[in-house]
Order: structure tokens, then sequence, then C-alpha cells
């Protein structure tokens, strides 16, 4: 059973394979006693349906499996491994969100987020982003371990030819900082971040770099760190999530003039949606585009989670994930998007304008998002 679905769940990433297809492809995966998962397998008895005989349909998983809650924050990570994937390639890993919800969630990962990335790294060669060679460097300043975008980053620039230098970046305690009042300590820390970035700078042969909005926007501020970097650098992805419109054009026009800017929304439950091409019309200067089928965003009405918004209107974030790795049913996340009409018959959604959810009940800390 292994093999039985390699074209559904490996297809070419600029090809998109049929939705029900791959739905009936994961709960054969996860489910099946033979190469689920200990988690799903034994979630299943509890269910009051069956994943394998009656979830044919995206529509019957959004039926059936939405009144199943998964604390995401306390699973033993191992138990999400499929037994289907011993001895198939990848060794998997433990990743962790940034907690800014609560406890951080966990998800186990082996080969389906390198997939992702080769997604991105798509979009980047339609936008002109550059490519490396055998010294130029790639500068990422932002969560190595233990979040995933460490191992996001360090896909990226091998598939584009770069080596790959680091800035480690804490984002929970800054949040942590900042919560309780200590902003001036949060400040000296990303000091301390930048000192580090103009160290990389001063020493090594950096053309591409990324990072987050806010951590652009404090370099942007410090010359002895920004010149050196508009100098070198000739690509820049942002992301994490929100930017304004004001800074995006600082960014791109202003501040990097002579570098590819790119940006990226993700998180560790959802993977990465690659900035789309920019069009002339767009709604946004920015529009994102999920990677679709394996990342399934649905944009719900903030009051009732279960209703899709119409096109052009802002609504919370729910995310499906549909891979060999990881089954991650419908799954409501801290963001508000705007829904976008997908241009090109692309059969996914597009969205734009990410901001933390107005319509929360808790306080959300971006810190150095």
């Amino acid at each position: 059973m292994s093999d039985d679905f390699a074209t559904v769940f490996e297809a070419p990433v600029d090809q998109v394979p049929d939705l029900d297809e791959l739905v009936v492809a994961t709960m054969t995966w996860h489910f099946s006693p033979s190469t689920g998962s200990p988690f799903w397998t034994g979630r299943a008895a509890s269910f009051g349906f069956d994943p394998l005989s009656d979830v044919k349909t995206y529509d019957d998983l959004l039926e059936c499996f939405s009144t199943v809650e998964v604390d995401w924050s306390a699973i033993p990570a191992h138990t999400l491994i499929p037994r289907g994937s011993a001895g198939r390639p990848g060794r998997f890993g433990v990743y962790e969100s940034g907690g800014t919800t609560g406890a951080p969630k966990r998800i186990v990962d082996a080969t389906s987020r390198r997939r992702n990335i080769e997604y991105q790294s798509m979009f980047l060669d339609e936008q002109g982003f550059p490519t490396g060679g055998l010294e130029a460097g790639w500068l990422h300043v932002g969560p190595t371990g233990p979040h995933i975008m460490a191992k996001n980053i360090g896909n990226l620039t091998e598939l584009r030819g770069f080596l790959s230098y680091f800035v480690d970046l804490d984002p929970r305690w800054v949040k942590r900082c900042i919560a309780t009042g200590r902003e001036d300590e949060s400040n000296r820390y990303i000091d301390h971040i930048l000192d580090q970035v103009k160290d990389v700078l001063q020493s090594q042969d950096i053309r591409a770099m990324s990072s987050t909005p806010r951590i652009l926007e404090r370099i942007v501020a410090r010359p002895d760190v920004y010149e050196p970097l508009r100098e070198k650098v000739r690509g820049i992805i942002w992301g994490g999530t929100s930017v304004d419109a004001e800074t995006l054009n600082l960014l791109e026009n202003e501040a990097f003039p002579e570098a590819t800017i790119a940006g990226a929304y993700g998180n560790t439950m959802m993977g990465m949606a690659p900035q789309r091409t920019r069009r002339d019309g767009d709604p946004s200067p920015c529009v994102f585009r999920p990677f679709y089928p394996y990342t399934i965003v649905d944009v719900v009405d903030p009051v009732d989670l279960t209703t899709r918004v119409p096109v052009d209107t802002r609504g919370v974030v729910k995310i499906t994930a549909l891979t060999r790795d990881l089954f991650m049913p419908p799954t409501v996340e801290r963001d508000m998007v705007t829904l976008r009409a997908p241009l090109d018959g692309h059969p996914g959604v597009e969205v734009s304008d990410v901001r933390p959810n107005e319509t929360a009940k808790e306080t959300i800390i971006e810190g150095v998002y």
C-alpha cells in the first residue's frame, strides 16, 4: 500500500491532483491499521463514523470531522508518525509553533514540507529571485529549532544554491517581554540580534536574506546594518504574518530597490503559502497562494466557523493538511485574511491582508512578527 498513492501524494509541485482522490488517499494512509499512525488509528474508534468508508470527498471530510477536536500541544509526537513511513525516504522531525495563543502545538514532518518549499521556489523563479553559487550566502534572521522555519530555509537555500547562515531569534521571549511590559528588554534583545547580523554581513558574501517585517524595519533604522545589507543583498523574503501596504512599499521601493522582495505567509500548522506573482489589477500588493490541495485554506465567518465567506470578504483561516506525513483535520488558526478569487483557473483559494484575528477574545501579541 505504501506506493499506491505516490501519484497523488508526490505529484510534481506544478501539477494539482484531484482533491477528492487526495482525501481518499489521506484517509487510507493515516487510518489503515498497516500504514496509519497510532494517534489516528487509535482515535478512529471514538468517531462515530469510519474514515475509510464514510469519507470519500472533501465535503465528507468537513462534515465528518466537524466535531473532532485535537489538542496539538498535548499529543506525544511520535504517535503521529504513520506506520507505513518506516523505510521510506526522509527522517521525521518534531516541530513546534510559536505559542502565540497558548502552549506550542507540535507536528511531525519528513519530506512533505520540502515539497511545499519546492512549490515556493517555483514562484521565486517566476519573480526573478536570485540563485546562488559556490560562494553566495543566504542569511536567515528568525526562529530556528524547535520551529520548522530552519528546515524550510535549509531546503530553500539548497534548492536555490546558497550557503546557509542563521541568526537565531526566539519569538517566544520577545512576546513574553512585551506581554509583561518589558519592551525595553525586548528592544535590547532585538539589538543583540542585529549586532549578530552585522557581524555576518561584515565577513560573509550575503546575497539573499529572509526575516520578518518587524526585523527588516529595525534593520532599516540601523545604518550600520542597513547600509551593507542594501549594498549586498539582491533577494529578500519577508515572512510571518502581517505587513501593511505602506511598509511593503517602503521595503520594495525605498529601502531595497535593487532587491527582489517576495512575501511568504505561513506557520507551523499550515506550511508555506508563497506570494503569487503580482499581476496588473491585483486587489492587494501581496496575494498568497497556499500549496493546494495538500494545504486547504478555508476562510470562514469569525462567528459561524462553519460558513465560508464570499470572495473579497474577510474571515478567519481554517486549515486542513492532507499529506503522507501528516493529517490535520479542519483546524481554526489565529489569522484573519481577505479571500481572493484565484487566477489562471487555479482550483484553490488565494488570500491577502493577513492580520491577527481582530475578533479574538485573547490578546494576540505578534512581537517580532
